[in-house]
């Protein structure tokens, strides 16, 4: 029973750590599914970009997955990570996205 209840703290700490991401653009309704590119040349669907996500830079498969959930709440098919790069987020520990909506 003990171990049940470390489990549970170190879940919400853990889950605590993944803040949401900054969005600016078009909110549609939710998604289900979204796809993570990691450049426009990837994409072999005609889409257009809805918005812009900006994230914490987590290790990668933390930071795919945030991108993904909170793309999804804004009613995004995929996202392109365009990378972390200070002259687009104004921080060294970010990271960008482009949400895409296919047409």
């Amino acid at each position: 029973m003990k171990n049940l209840y470390v489990i549970a703290i170190f879940s919400l700490l853990l889950s605590a750590c993944a803040q949401p991401g900054v969005y600016v653009g078009t909110h549609m309704p939710r998604t289900k599914k979204v796809e993570v590119f990691h450049s426009a040349g990837e994409v072999k669907r005609h889409y257009h970009v809805i918005g812009r996500l900006v994230e914490r830079n987590y290790n990668d498969d933390l930071m795919v997955k945030q991108v993904a959930f909170d793309a999804k709440k804004v009613g995004g098919d995929a996202v392109i990570i365009i990378g972390v790069d200070a002259s687009i987020t104004g921080r060294a520990d970010r990271v960008s996205a482009d949400v895409i909506k296919y047409e």
